[in-house]
């Protein structure tokens, strides 16, 4: 088991306080990966078509995402609001 000791002086504290690195990494996993977990599920969902039941379909994104430092949108992180069929052109929401 992994242990982190942190130290604050002789002064302070008698005895370091060792904490549990395995707790503090349950508490900080959830909120980082939440949004790639839903675009995964969202796109997962949505892989084919249900009208013609082809898969040809690709997200409709919102025009909010990121920048990259030479200026280029980095592929993954617009806002999904629905799907499209390129084999029919049926489009639906999210």
């Amino acid at each position: 088991m992994s242990q982190l000791s942190l130290f604050a002086g002789p002064d302070l504290i008698e005895e370091p306080q060792i904490f549990s690195f395995k707790e503090y990494a349950s508490k900080s996993k959830g909120f980082r990966s939440t949004g790639i977990e839903q675009r995964a599920r969202l796109r997962k969902e949505n892989q084919s078509c249900p009208c013609c039941s082809r898969v040809t379909v690709e997200p409709v994104e919102l025009e909010d995402s990121q920048y990259g430092r030479n200026g280029a949108k980095i592929a993954g992180t617009g806002t999904i609001v629905g799907f499209s069929c390129n084999a029919c052109g049926h489009e639906w929401p999210v």
